[in-house]
């Protein structure tokens, strides 16, 4: 059964068929979440949140074909509102290492997603899906309804802000 289906299944209230819609990308929409609170307890909130706004909307969504998409799209919309009802959230709840090897690893780590938290929202979230959820352009581009040249700008600005920034860092 593809996608489309299982989108109008769910549309007719088969909760099967929403759930295994949700857990096909259950991973991804973690990563993506915890890329933008940096706090496993929170990106689960913006998961658990995100699925019950799409459960709510389901009736809303007038392409099956375009579910993953506009599932991102609530669930970064999620994470932006929890970022502004708590203001700049934690880097990490991760303790760091005892190791100098994976000290330097983790320091540089962290100066990264500084560096990536310094973006403003657009470059940050392009940032996050084209490297960390390994998506095209073109689906970046349909999850932030954008052309696919603005897109390509703003990663290319994000980019530039990115090594320069980082470049910083390290002197």
């Amino acid at each position: 059964m593809n996608i489309e289906q299982k989108v109008l299944m769910a549309k007719r209230g088969d909760q099967a068929a929403f759930t295994e819609l949700i857990l096909e990308k259950k991973s991804s929409l973690y990563r993506i979440a915890y890329s933008y609170t940096r706090n496993r307890e929170d990106a689960f909130d913006v998961v658990s949140d995100a699925v019950y706004k799409a459960y709510i909307s389901l009736h809303k969504l007038n392409e099956p074909a375009q579910f993953y998409t506009w599932l991102i799209r609530i669930l970064i919309n999620c994470a932006l509102n929890l970022r502004k009802a708590n203001g700049r959230l934690v880097l990490t709840d991760k303790p760091l290492s005892q190791e100098t090897d994976a000290r330097e690893d983790q320091d540089a780590l962290i100066d990264l997603y500084q560096a990536i938290d310094a973006l403003g929202e657009p470059e940050k979230t392009i940032i996050i899906l084209k490297y960390l959820e390994d998506m095209t352009i073109e689906q970046v581009a349909a999850v932030m309804n954008s052309p696919v040249g603005t897109i390509k700008t703003r990663l290319n600005r994000a980019l530039k802000e990115l090594r320069l920034e980082l470049k910083e860092a390290i002197i």
